[in-house]
């Protein structure tokens, strides 16, 4: 058995739940399905049904969670977050809003924050200053 089955036998056996949040990339879709397929993980994908069944179309997303932010009923819970640990920094709730709406990044990041997931995975098509900064 080589290193990456016993990775992948090791994460079956304590199943996270990962959020990906650049659901305007295909890769992230290829991925999506493989993990799915494996069994090694479960998956949130972020942004509305329509617009992932569109850029989805063609893969295999059973079992995938769609967290749609404008309609997610924590959405609130996570803008009131992100406003408490901006506040210093001068971030409104009007600000927060907008960006936790419009940067799944962001919203992936409050997920996790707030104890939803286990963890996120970025960088497909952000940089790397751009998936760390959230």
């Amino acid at each position: 058995m080589g290193f990456i089955d016993i990775i992948k036998e090791k994460a079956k056996q304590d199943l996270k739940t990962i959020v990906l949040p650049e659901t305007e990339d295909k890769r992230t879709y290829e991925a999506a399905e493989a993990v799915l397929r494996e069994g090694t993980a479960k998956l949130i994908l972020v942004g509305s049904k329509a617009e992932i069944e569109e850029k989805g179309a063609g893969f295999d997303l059973t079992g995938a969670t769609i967290v749609d932010p404008a309609t997610y009923e924590k959405t609130e819970e996570y803008i009131a977050k992100l406003v408490e640990l901006r506040s210093k920094k001068g971030m409104t709730e009007d600000q927060a809003r907008e960006l936790l709406l419009t940067n799944y990044l962001y919203y992936g990041v409050m997920m996790v924050k707030m104890g939803d997931p286990d963890g996120m995975v970025s960088g497909a098509c952000h940089s790397t200053a751009d998936t760390l900064r959230p």
